[in-house]
């Protein structure tokens, strides 16, 4: 007898197996279809014990919960062996705001990406957002938003509100307008020459905008107005040539945030020039063209190489060019745009293309500008706006596209303007300040919107200003410093936002 039961327990192993009931499958096994003994269940083909999954994993528990127990119903999930299963632990990969700086009544889109989510909410009264990966948002205020994963995950981003108004900071310590201001790598702002009194100077400052005060740095070797001033890579500051109220200048020097002070470079430029443009290209170099040098205008460039401090001539440009306009494009090339022959005023544009070191013919503009801006949007285009012909101040707007080498006019500014000043915001759109319309001074300022190319207006500054400048700050903030309204240069500075 003992005998016959080990022979029917031998049958009964060897027939579990062959139906693939086991804890543990493995492939091979034979299928169960329905057929499975007491205390087992059926699952995807194969018999497993009440409680228990494939390898661990799901089991055929009435509850569904971890190690269910039972005959049918919702697949459970093992506990210790969650491991093998197909939930993910939660987490939020990503929570972002596009954009994140607005105007008011403007919105911005938050978007994420999360994985094991069984509850999913934002805060500031949104509530739920499980269903979906975006929402939109139109907050009044600056405004925190914080998404909450399970209740135990989260993650925050701040949507700025820029309520569009110019408030007054600190002085400069000289009054000064046609003087150039830029955004140095520890977030204070460089101020340099200019004029002061009609004298051109050699003095700058230093904008802090944790303190909101100016305070004086190093003076330049020699006083310049009308100069350039570009970054360098290293976190130097190259000042090129100008004017120094009786003749136009070769000169060039570095500004060193380091030591607060001014030195030559090793070599001048090739010509003296005022009224010309620099631009830092993508190898390091930077590109000087165009300009005056005191009897007539030029079409020449030259390349300014940080490691030697140096000046080379390159090929010039197809037009003498005062006073245009030059924009770094995402290729490399540089668009170098209007500007004055000593005759005209000119609608002609080039490419400076820095694998050949020439300069390429491209699209006419629609009017021919000098003294206008050019600001790169986030999308690649160039936005061309404002300036002078021999009509007068320009309300005209038109769009550069480097993909076809076209310029396209778009809806102008209701107000004519040259002299003013155009700044990137950190959400796309473009603040267009000051300048001046008929010789009077602006006070008056524009946003210009590339999501509908239009431009409407926001606060005015607290004074007319032409020959100021714009700066961008880290905090999304426009410093604009300086300036004239014809009779007197200004020490008062203002910030948008």
């Amino acid at each position: 007898m003992r005998n016959l039961v080990a022979i029917v327990g031998v049958f009964v192993i060897a027939a579990i197996v062959a139906c693939g009931y086991d804890p543990h499958p493995i492939s091979g096994k034979l299928p169960c279809t329905s057929h499975c003994p007491n205390g087992y269940v059926c699952t995807n083909n194969f018999c497993y014990l009440t409680g228990t999954g494939p390898d661990g994993g799901p089991s055929a528990g009435t509850a569904g919960g971890a190690g269910a127990t039972g005959t049918g119903g919702t697949a459970g999930m093992d506990a210790g062996d969650a491991s093998h299963s197909d939930a993910l632990a939660p987490a939020i990969s990503n929570f972002t705001a596009s954009p994140e700086s607005i105007l008011t009544n403007q919105s911005s889109t938050l978007s994420w990406s999360v994985t094991g989510a069984t509850s999913l909410s934002i805060d500031q009264g949104i509530g739920s957002v499980l269903s979906r990966n975006s929402q939109q948002v139109t907050p009044t205020e600056t405004t925190t938003y914080t998404l909450t994963l399970n209740d135990s995950v989260s993650a925050s981003v701040t949507v700025t509100v820029l309520n569009g108004t110019f408030t007054v900071t600190g002085k400069m310590v000289t009054p000064r307008d046609s003087h150039t201001a830029i955004s140095l790598q520890d977030g204070t702002v460089l101020i340099v020459g200019g004029e002061a009194f009609n004298q051109p100077i050699a003095s700058a400052e230093i904008y802090d905008p944790n303190t909101g005060t100016f305070a004086a740095t190093g003076n330049m070797t020699v006083e310049r107005q009308y100069h350039t001033m570009t970054l360098l890579p290293g976190g130097k500051v190259l000042i090129t040539g100008g004017f120094d109220g009786s003749s136009d200048l070769a000169s060039a020097e570095l500004y060193d945030p380091n030591t607060g002070t001014f030195s030559s470079t090793a070599g001048s430029m090739t010509v003296p020039r005022s009224s010309h443009v620099a631009a830092l290209l993508q190898n390091g170099l930077v590109l000087i063209a165009g300009g005056w040098n005191g009897l007539t205008g030029l079409t020449s460039a030259e390349l300014y190489d940080p490691s030697t401090g140096k000046f080379k001539p390159i090929g010039g440009m197809s037009a003498i060019r005062q006073i245009p306009s030059a924009t770094v494009l995402p290729s490399g090339q540089v668009l170098v745009a209007g500007g004055f022959d000593g005759a005209d005023d000119l609608a002609s544009a080039e490419l400076y293309d820095p694998k050949s070191a020439g300069f390429l013919s491209t699209g006419t503009m629609h009017a021919a500008r000098e003294t206008h801006t050019a600001t790169l949007l986030q999308n690649g285009q160039v936005l061309i706006v404002g300036g002078q012909n021999g009509t007068g101040s320009l309300a005209s707007a038109e769009l550069y596209d480097p993909s076809v080498g076209t310029f396209t006019a778009i809806a102008s500014m209701t107000l004519p303007r040259d002299l003013h000043t155009a700044t990137l915001l950190q959400n796309g759109m473009v603040l267009i300040a000051g300048g001046e319309e008929s010789y009077m001074s602006l006070a008056s300022a524009k946003v210009y919107d590339p999501a509908t190319e239009t431009f409407t207006a926001t606060g005015g500054m607290s004074q007319p200003r032409q020959g100021h400048t714009a700066t961008l700050l880290p905090n999304g903030q426009v410093l604009i410093a300086g300036g004239f309204d014809q009779t007197i240069d200004f020490p008062a500075a203002e910030l948008y936002q």
